[in-house]
């Protein structure tokens, strides 16, 4: 197996919506920060659980991987100061409502389109509802 290698390009390729009209609303830098981001998330080395191979046309851990940076990217556009979907809104005299995530796992991962799907493509690789980058784990720690 080899190692997933990420081109901003070929991303933004693939997912416009971060080019509209062409132009990048983030720039290669922060993409790659995020694809790196994303490997600490999904482990990226020739001992994942997740298989990858180009060469025979397995490119589930790309795939992944992917969303994965879809996921930040989406949450690094919103605006600054907010720290989760807005939950409520109102008109007059203007207020605005954001629900935090109080629990890792799903409820991170319902928050964009990219990370439901990634929650939903990564199942088959979690373990009692937990991912373990690693293929040796200890069950208590």
């Amino acid at each position: 197996m080899a190692v997933v290698v990420f081109d901003p390009q070929v991303f933004l390729e693939a997912y416009p919506q971060f080019a509209p009209g062409g132009v990048p609303l983030l720039t290669d830098a922060q993409l790659r920060q995020a694809f790196e981001v994303a490997c600490l998330l999904l482990d990226n080395s020739d001992a994942s659980p997740v298989p990858y191979d180009s060469e025979k046309g397995i490119l589930i851990r790309k795939t992944l991987l992917w969303l994965i940076v879809c996921h930040l990217a989406t949450l690094a556009l919103w605006p600054v100061g907010q720290s989760g979907p807005m939950s409520n809104a109102t008109e007059g005299s203007v207020s605005v409502g954001f629900s935090l995530p109080q629990t890792t796992g799903k409820a991170f991962w319902n928050q964009t389109p990219c990370g439901q799907t990634f929650w939903q493509a990564v199942q088959p690789y979690v373990v009692g509802g937990r991912y373990y980058a690693v293929s040796h784990y200890h069950p208590w720690g």
